[in-house]
């Protein structure tokens, strides 16, 4: 089997807005009893600090996506700086938690042997991990979810990376996603995979 031994992490870009696709993903995790990872933007944050809260309350993991999705490594280091820093600040004022990972909005220099020398070091000043995803659900692209025409280009790219034990994967925080996301959850347990607590992985 696809997954035989293997483990998958969940984890979403783009939160916490729109928050009615926030509350349905939240509530699929919950009866699924899965813990996730959710990249947030701070300038969403700042709007919705009580959906940051709901995030945290139920057990997930928050983390750094930037203040307002700009591409970091075309940013000098001044703008990365600016879009980590005030994104950790609105975190730990919302929350109380502080972010140990950063997600660069399109993965821009943030891929093993691609770093962006300025993130790297504003990564760095802030305790920050700089990491991506393993599989790409190009959930945001039309049309928008979990679909059938998804799930065998997803299993492909599992297919295609076959020694790897632990995988992360992207979605995003929107409402075709939390539509298809039970389904994709029971999908991911009969390839094999077990669903594992990001701070375990």
């Amino acid at each position: 089997m696809l997954g035989d031994g293997k483990s998958v992490v969940l984890s979403f870009d783009d939160g916490p807005a729109p928050l009615s696709a926030l509350e349905s993903i939240l509530e699929t995790l919950r009866l699924n009893e899965i813990k996730a990872e959710f990249y947030v933007l701070g300038s969403e944050v700042e709007q919705y600090p009580d959906a940051a809260r709901m995030i945290v309350r139920e057990g997930h993991s928050i983390q750094n996506h930037s203040w307002s999705h700009a591409d970091l490594a075309r940013a000098p280091a001044q703008n990365v700086r600016l879009e980590l820093k005030d994104t950790q600040a609105v975190i730990v004022d919302a929350t109380g938690v502080i972010p140990t990972k950063v997600r660069p909005p399109y993965g821009g220099g943030g891929f093993r042997g691609h770093i962006d020398p300025e993130l790297a070091e504003v990564a760095e000043e802030l305790s920050l991990t700089i990491v991506t995803w393993d599989i790409d659900t190009e959930d945001w692209k039309t049309p928008q979810g979990l679909g059938a025409e998804k799930i065998s280009m997803i299993e492909s790219q599992f297919t295609q990376q076959s020694r790897k034990l632990l995988f992360n994967v992207l979605m995003h925080v929107q409402r075709g996603t939390a539509r298809g996301l039970s389904s994709f959850i029971a999908q991911l347990r009969e390839w094999g995979f077990e669903i594992v607590d990001p701070e375990n992985s």
